[in-house]
Parts: C-alpha cells; structure tokens; sequence
C-alpha cells in the first residue's frame, strides 16, 4: 500500500515539475489526509490510482505520463479525453479526470486542482465519495476517516469548507438529494461520526438555493436525479 501511495506521490510531483496541475484523489489521497484512521492498524486495500487534471493541463499530463512508464488507453482516451484519461503502468492502472470528477453527479473540480501540494482539498475529497449512491463499504470507510478528522471551518485549509459544500448543493438538488443520503447511511454504519454526518447535513440543508434546485425538488424522486457508473462512460 505505501509503495502505491509513494507512487502516486511520484507522479503528482513530476506533474509539478512539468508545470501541470494534477492532484490525488480516492484511496491513496484519503490516506494522506486521515493520518489518525490510517495509523490504528490496516485500513483498506488500494487496487489502483487516481488523479484529476485541469483541461488546461490534460494535454501536457497526457504527454508525460508515457515518460513515467504509464501507457495510454488508446481507444478510452480517443473517445473520452476530453473527460476522463486511463492509463497502465508500474502501479497498475492511472485514472485521471479532467476538469470534473463524474460518477453518479459532475462535480466540477476545474478551480480546485492545484490548491494543495499532493490531492484536491479534503472538502472535494469528501464531494467525490458523498455523491456515492450505492455506497459500498469501502467508501462508507473514507467518508467516516474524513468526517472523524476533520472539522468544519470556512475557506481553504485542511478542515471541511462550509462555503464550498453549500456552494456545490445550491443549484442542483439531485446532488444534494444523494449527498444527505450517503450521509444518513454513513450515520447508521458509523455511529462514532454520526454528529459530525449531522453538522454536514445541516450545512447542506441551511445553504441557500437557487430557483433551480426549488423547481427540481418540486419534481423529486418521480425523476431519477443520478446516474450509475457503469453508465459513465
């Protein structure tokens, strides 16, 4: 596992040589910010890496990676560059989104590479596993490390940002939708994180909503409000 982690600390920091924004994010970028969680003893496997890039930088990342022994998916990346990259190499595979992180919702993370040395801020650690709709234990697991260690607080640091969490639920009310529901699950598996669960939740109900979200809720769950990943393609 530390040799994986080393590795994707290898990658993002010849990104940063080369002059392009590129960031950890899932296991590996968990583990670096939940030193807590990780140092009671075996947390969880990670089977590969991934990263975002912004669109900026997609051309220059895609150029470099072959250099660190990373070979492209040539037909993925022919049809999905623009989106998504996946690469093999000495770490097995390399996912890097571009601009966005798409799974069951787009959460737009263009402004928010490069903010931190190694991953995305710990707050779009946390959007990336909340946006989850069929949450797995796995993913039940980082989301409890990162609520029982870190706060909320307000603007960039290393605590849950209450201005970026309600920023990303205004517009859109599927998103808010599946994100208090992860946090419910979460709550009901962790019941040591359960407060902290709650404190999001109320951030995310309390932020102010644009006429957008209003007219979607009117609607509900008569229409479904995600998709499923293997339907991303």
């Amino acid at each position: 596992m530390k040799a994986l982690i080393d590795e994707g600390v290898r990658i993002v920091t010849a990104a940063h040589g080369a002059g392009a924004a590129l960031g950890l994010l899932g296991g590996a970028a968990i583990h670096l910010h939940c030193p807590l969680a990780t140092a009671r003893g075996p947390y969880r496997a990670i089977a590969d890496l991934d990263a975002i890039t912004t669109k900026a930088d997609a051309a220059r990342v895609r150029m470099l990676l072959p250099e660190l022994g990373y070979a492209p998916d040539q037909r993925f990346n022919a049809m999905h560059g623009d989106r998504r990259l996946i690469f093999e190499g000495p770490a097995g595979k390399l996912d890097v989104f571009v601009g966005a992180f798409e799974m069951c919702h787009r959460i737009d993370l263009e402004d928010r590479v490069g903010m931190e040395d190694l991953t995305l801020p710990v707050t779009d650690l946390l959007l990336t596993k909340l946006q989850i709709v069929e949450l797995n234990a796995k993913d039940a697991k980082d989301i409890a490390a990162i609520l029982g260690e870190h706060a909320l607080g307000d603007g960039p640091g290393d605590h849950l940002d209450r201005r970026r969490l309600g920023a990303v639920v205004a517009g859109d009310w599927g998103l808010w939708r599946t994100m208090t529901g992860t946090l419910a699950k979460v709550a009901e598996l962790a019941p040591a994180v359960a407060p902290q669960a709650r404190e999001v939740r109320g951030v995310l109900d309390d932020a102010p909503k644009t006429r957008g979200f209003r007219l979607r809720a009117m609607v509900g769950e008569k229409v479904r409000w995600y998709e499923l990943p293997d339907e991303v393609e």
